[in-house]
C-alpha cells in the first residue's frame, strides 16, 4: 500500500521551499504566499506556541477564517507536535462549546472572539534547527458534518493525512504543476484535504471562502492559470448552466475537474463530455473517519453510480451483516476500508471506535457492490433504504431518473411510513422555471421507474436542504414547501 518518504505534510512542505523557495503555495483571493513564506510562518507560530507554554499533545482550535493564517497554524501544529482542531468561520456558539467541552483545548484561536492570529505570527525570528513531527503522532482532530446536528470528533495522525495527500495526487495527477482551486469549507477534510494535496505535490492551492459563481471562476482561471479544481457534485449544474462563450472557454482550460460528495448523472456526465470534451472529471469517494480511498476516473468510466478503484494507501472489500468478506461480484453488502489514510478512531469514544473498526477495517454505513472488473459502485446509506411492499431500493434511484428531466434542477426522495412500516415515496423537486407541467413529469417518471418506485407524491420547492459539502438532509424534507 505504498511506502512513505517522509512522515508528515509540514516536511514536504519545508522540502519544496528548500526547492522552489518563491513558487506560490496558496493563494486567497488577492493575497498570495509563497512556499518559502509560508515555512517561515510556520517555524514563527511553532516558536510562538512554545513561548505560550503549550506542549506537545495538547489541543489547538483554529478557526478557518483568515485561510492563510489558518494553513500556516493548522502546519505549524504539526511542526511543533500540537493537536489541531478546526472549526467553521463563524461557528454557532453552541456547536463550538461541544467542541470545547470535548477536546478541552489549551488555546482557541478566532477572528473576533478568542485569541488572534496576529498574536501568533509577529515574533521577529524563529529559530533555524529542523525537527520534523513523527508520522504515528496525532495531528489533528475533525468534527464530522453529521445530520444530527452533533459533531462527531475524529482523530488522525500526521501519516495518515500525508497518505490522503498520496492518495489525492497520485489518483488525480496532482502534480507539482497543478494549481488547485477549491472553496469546500476548509475545516472539513474535504476542504484542508486538497489544498494538503497540493502542497504535498509542490503545486499551488487557490482557495477561498467566498460561494462559487461563474464569473469568479472564470476571473481566476483567467489569473491564476488554474488548472484543477475540486467541487461539491451540486456545483456541476453551475458548470453545465453557463453559456458565454469566453466562460466556457476560460472553464475548458481545465485539465480536471473533481466532483466531491456524491455521485453525478449520466445526463450531466454527457453534457459535461460535450460541453467540456478535454476536461478529465473525476469522483472520489471517501469518509472523514477513511480519508480518500475510491478514485474513479469517469472520463474513463462514465458508469452511473460508480466509485471507482481503490487509491494507492488503500484497501476496500464489501461484508455482509455479519462482517464476512464478499467475494461475489454484484453482491450488496457494507463497504469496509483499511489503510493508512484511515482514522486512529473517535476521539474519547472508544465504544464508538471498535463498533466501527473490525480488524482494521473502518465497516461504513454505505452498501455497495464491486463489479468482475474491479470497480466499486454506491448504492445507498443503510438508513436511507425504502421498503414498497417488499421492494427494497435506494432513494437516489428515483433521484436520478427525475434528474433526467429537462425541467429539474435539483430534486431530493423521502418517505413517510405506512403503519405496516413500508414506504410512501414522496419526491421533493426544485424547478428550472414558471409552468412547469406536472403531468408530463409523472408520464416522463412512469417511463424511467418501475411501478413500486413511482413517488406517490411530488412537492415543489425553492431549495433542497443539504450539509456544507452538498449530502442532502433528507429528515428536514418534510418541512420544505413552497
Amino acid at each position: 500500500m505504498g511506502i512513505f518518504l517522509m512522515d508528515s505534510i509540514v516536511q514536504a512542505v519545508f522540502e519544496h521551499s528548500i526547492a522552489t523557495p518563491d513558487k506560490a503555495a496558496v493563494i486567497v483571493d488577492d493575497r498570495k504566499i509563497s512556499y518559502q513564506q509560508l515555512t517561515e510562518k510556520v517555524k514563527i507560530f511553532s516558536a510562538s506556541l512554545r513561548s505560550h507554554s503549550i506542549r506537545k499533545g495538547q489541543r489547538i482550535v483554529l478557526e478557518s477564517d483568515d485561510l492563510i493564517s489558518y494553513f500556516a497554524a493548522f502546519l505549524g501544529c504539526q511542526y511543533s507536535g500540537m493537536v489541531a482542531v478546526p472549526i467553521e468561520k463563524n461557528i454557532s456558539e453552541h456547536k463550538l462549546q461541544d467542541i470545547l467541552k470535548s477536546t478541552k483545548p489549551s488555546l482557541v484561536l478566532r477572528k473576533n472572539k478568542g485569541q488572534s492570529y496576529d498574536d501568533f505570527f509577529d515574533a521577529n525570528s524563529a529559530s533555524s534547527n529542523i525537527s520534523y513531527p513523527k508520522g504515528d503522532a496525532t495531528s489533528a482532530i475533525i468534527a464530522t458534518t453529521g445530520t444530527t446536528g452533533k459533531p462527531v470528533l475524529i482523530t488522525h495522525t500526521n501519516r495518515s493525512m500525508l497518505a490522503e495527500a498520496e492518495n489525492l495526487s497520485a489518483g488525480t495527477d496532482i502534480n507539482s504543476s497543478t494549481v488547485l482551486f477549491t472553496n469546500i469549507p476548509f475545516n472539513l477534510a474535504l476542504g484542508y484535504r486538497r489544498v494538503f494535496a497540493a502542497l504535498y505535490a509542490g503545486g499551488a492551492a487557490v482557495i477561498t471562502n467566498r460561494t462559487l459563481t461563474a464569473e469568479m471562476l472564470g476571473r481566476y482561471i483567467e489569473r491564476y492559470q488554474i488548472n484543477y479544481m475540486a467541487v461539491v457534485n451540486t456545483n456541476i449544474n453551475l458548470l453545465l448552466d453557463i453559456h458565454d462563450h469566453d466562460l466556457i472557454q476560460a472553464v475548458s482550460r481545465l485539465h480536471t475537474l473533481e466532483i466531491l460528495a456524491g455521485s453525478v448523472t449520466p445526463t450531466q456526465i454527457r453534457s459535461f463530455r460535450q460541453q467540456y470534451p478535454d476536461v478529465l472529471l473525476y469522483n472520489v469517494y471517501g469518509m472523514t473517519e477513511s480519508g480518500c480511498v475510491l478514485i474513479n476516473n469517469i472520463s474513463q468510466n462514465p458508469a452511473e453510480n460508480c466509485l471507482g478503484k481503490p487509491a494507492m494507501h488503500s484497501q476496500i472489500c464489501i461484508v455482509d451483516e455479519n462482517g464476512c468478506k464478499i467475494n461475489t461480484p454484484n453482491q450488496y453488502g457494507y463497504i469496509a476500508i483499511k489503510g493508512n489514510t484511515s482514522m486512529s478512531g473517535y476521539y474519547h469514544k472508544r465504544a464508538l471506535t471498535e463498533k466501527v473498526m473490525h480488524s482494521d477495517f473502518i465497516v461504513s454505513s454505505d452498501i455497495g457492490y464491486f463489479d468482475e472488473d474491479g470497480y466499486f459502485y454506491f448504492v445507498s446509506r443503510v438508513g436511507d433504504i425504502l421498503n414498497v411492499d417488499g421492494h427494497k431500493f435506494s432513494p437516489a434511484d428515483i433521484e436520478h431518473a427525475a434528474n433526467g428531466y429537462e425541467g429539474i434542477t435539483d430534486c431530493a426522495c423521502a418517505a413517510s411510513q405506512n403503519p405496516d412500516c413500508s414506504h410512501v415515496p414522496i419526491l421533493y423537486i426544485v424547478c428550472s422555471g414558471p409552468g412547469f407541467d406536472f403531468g408530463e413529469f409523472e408520464d416522463y417518471l412512469k417511463q424511467h421507474l418501475e411501478p413500486y418506485k413511482i413517488p406517490q407524491e411530488i412537492i415543489p420547492i425553492e431549495k433542497i436542504p443539504r450539509t456544507a459539502t452538498g449530502k442532502i438532509l433528507r429528515k428536514s424534507l418534510n418541512t420544505q414547501k413552497i
